[in-house]
């Protein structure tokens, strides 16, 4: 499991849901061992993308949180192109963008945004963060 998909997690629920994380509700969701996800965010906090104190939980910094949105954003285009432009569901189209998103540039990102006329929202409905170079300036 790749640290993007911690990232990702994390701030789902931390910034979009108002939700606490711990060790348990990471290793639920992942499928693996508490140890695996204190391994893990032991790694992350190293690298300076989340605070993280053993049985009190996760919260990212701000580097994490940039990196997070950055990740995610990229993770929201890919679903756009899959519905609008592939016929995928918004189910498959997340599966696929999980596999894909982390190997995405920012050049690619940028023009599948601007291919799909810079979209707000994925299909599920949550919102794509915008890139100055992109987005901002139509």
């Amino acid at each position: 499991m790749g640290e993007g998909r911690y990232l990702k997690f994390l701030y789902r629920r931390q910034h979009e849901e108002s939700r606490r994380v711990g060790t348990s509700a990471l290793a639920e969701a992942f499928g693996v061992k508490p140890a695996t996800v204190t391994e893990m965010l032991q790694k992350l906090s190293r690298k300076g993308l989340l605070g993280y104190t053993h049985y009190r939980g996760v919260s990212l910094t701000e580097k994490g949180v940039y990196e997070a949105q950055r990740l995610l954003r990229k993770h929201r285009i890919l679903e756009v192109l899959f519905v609008r432009l592939l016929g995928y569901s918004p189910e498959e189209a997340c599966e696929e963008a999980t596999e894909l998103d982390h190997h995405v540039s920012e050049r690619l990102a940028n023009a599948i945004c601007h291919a799909c006329d810079h979209p707000g929202v994925c299909p599920c409905n949550k919102p794509i963060s915008k890139d100055i170079e992109c987005c901002r300036v139509k």
